[in-house]
């Protein structure tokens, strides 16, 4: 149950407070049932610089839902999509890229309306309200207490927009120099995608009918796993051109194909059904992060020479010759680790940069490193891989297929990656 909010005056300002019952229920209605009267509102949102493309995939997610419990309310929201760009992890430091590159767009308007950022700036600008995410300066307190307050600025948000002359705000805006916001605040937030929806409707910003909300990954999964987690995941199928390039490699130097490796799937996500009998196609998949995880996770890695022992044994035991590598390892290293395999062990990677974006091309990687039978083994603790090991779930391939990883040389029989099952209902 929400409980009621509370205004706290201090002073000649008004700071919005509210708090809320961490196991309040919503109805379960039709996200995309709504009157056709009833006005439109467009909720904009930006990530955090540093934050890597498959963790703004996760952040997606959690702002869908957000969308979804406001229509749910019977407010007409529309979620419009943050172009991609300046990615930490990309080699090439494009900007302000469309969703359409990526992922399909019937798809995701198949969990709740989206748009792209170009289309949106066709009918507004313009923004009505930035709100920009910050945590509590005093931290979390004895207890975690989903709440929001508006709150001074604190570093960077007040390097990162600016008050012009004509008393209009201006920030980095996935990089369009023309856009501009009439108003802007902090606010201090502690929750999740149910919190975010009641800030949205606090009556500070209910009268808003565009609002973008920056850092947006300051809040969490409302319920991580749950129905709804999935319904966004599955709705976020990928490109049917990037699907169509990766298969097209499987069919010429894998082996594989969906009807023979069991991975069809429905034009329509909300008609798939839960099943286990994936077999993928004749191949090993490997994800093999290297670059920043040599620093930040050095102690959880296998040497090279490690990597490509346990590789060759699971070859010779799952008696496969091919190996789909997908890395951000510098070629010096590919070709380190391919001097360690026998002649009969092939090793296969898609690196056609001229016709694809760093992002398109980790995409078509996702989706052979998805689809090989018996075994995936991937970097510990990347997003890279969580992604992978989604998709298979929703694919259907066995459990112990599935979650796996690569162990340091020293610890042979490490912890191996959580489990995190596909929920239908």
């Amino acid at each position: 149950m929400h409980l009621p909010f509370l205004l706290l005056v201090l002073g000649s300002s008004v700071a919005l407070r509210s708090k809320v019952d961490q196991h309040h229920k919503v109805s379960h209605v039709d996200s995309n049932k709504y009157s056709i009267a009833a006005e439109k509102k467009f909720l904009l949102y930006d990530v955090n610089f540093g934050e890597g493309f498959n963790l703004r995939r996760d952040v997606y997610m959690r702002v869908a839902n957000t969308v979804r419990l406001l229509r749910e309310s019977g407010e007409n929201w529309i979620l419009v999509l943050p172009p991609w760009g300046r990615l930490h992890h990309w080699q090439r430091m494009q900007v302000a890229l469309s969703w359409r590159l990526f992922f399909d767009l019937e798809s995701l308007n198949r969990f709740i309306p989206v748009m792209e950022f170009e289309d949106f700036l066709d009918e507004n600008r313009p923004i009505d309200q930035v709100i920009y995410l910050q945590h509590y300066e005093e931290g979390w307190g004895t207890e975690y207490v989903r709440k929001f307050d508006e709150r001074r600025c604190l570093p960077p948000a007040d390097s990162h927009y600016r008050k012009e002359n004509d008393s209009k705000w201006r920030g980095w805006f996935y990089s369009y120099e023309d856009v501009q916001a009439s108003n802007f605040k902090c606010v201090s937030i502690q929750g999740d995608s149910g919190t975010l929806k009641d800030l949205l409707t606090h009556s500070n910003f209910s009268s808003m009918t565009s609002v973008m909300v920056d850092r947006a990954e300051t809040i969490l999964h409302e319920n991580f796993g749950d129905v709804n987690y999935w319904k966004a995941r599955r709705s976020m199928r990928y490109s049917k051109d990037l699907v169509e390039a990766a298969n097209v490699f499987r069919d010429k130097y894998l082996d594989s194909d969906d009807e023979n490796d069991d991975t069809e799937m429905v034009a329509d996500w909300r008609k798939e059904r839960a099943k286990r009998t994936a077999k993928g196609g004749p191949y090993l998949g490997i994800h093999w992060r290297r670059r920043d995880f040599l620093y930040a996770r050095h102690d959880q890695l296998p040497s090279i020479k490690g990597t490509a022992e346990i590789l060759e044994k699971l070859c010779e035991k799952l008696k496969l010759n091919r190996i789909y590598l997908a890395t951000d390892a510098p070629e010096e290293e590919v070709n380190e680790l391919k001097s360690y395999f026998g002649k009969e062990l092939q090793v296969f990677r898609f690196t056609d940069t001229q016709k694809y974006n760093d992002g398109q091309i980790a995409i078509i990687d996702q989706v052979l490193s998805l689809r090989p039978c018996c075994t995936l083994h991937r970097s510990y603790e990347s997003t890279f891989t969580f992604r992978i090991q989604e998709d298979r779930e929703i694919l259907g391939f066995p459990i112990s297929s599935t979650f796996n990883r690569l162990c340091p040389d020293n610890i042979p029989d490490c912890e191996q990656p959580p489990k995190w099952k596909i929920v239908y209902k």
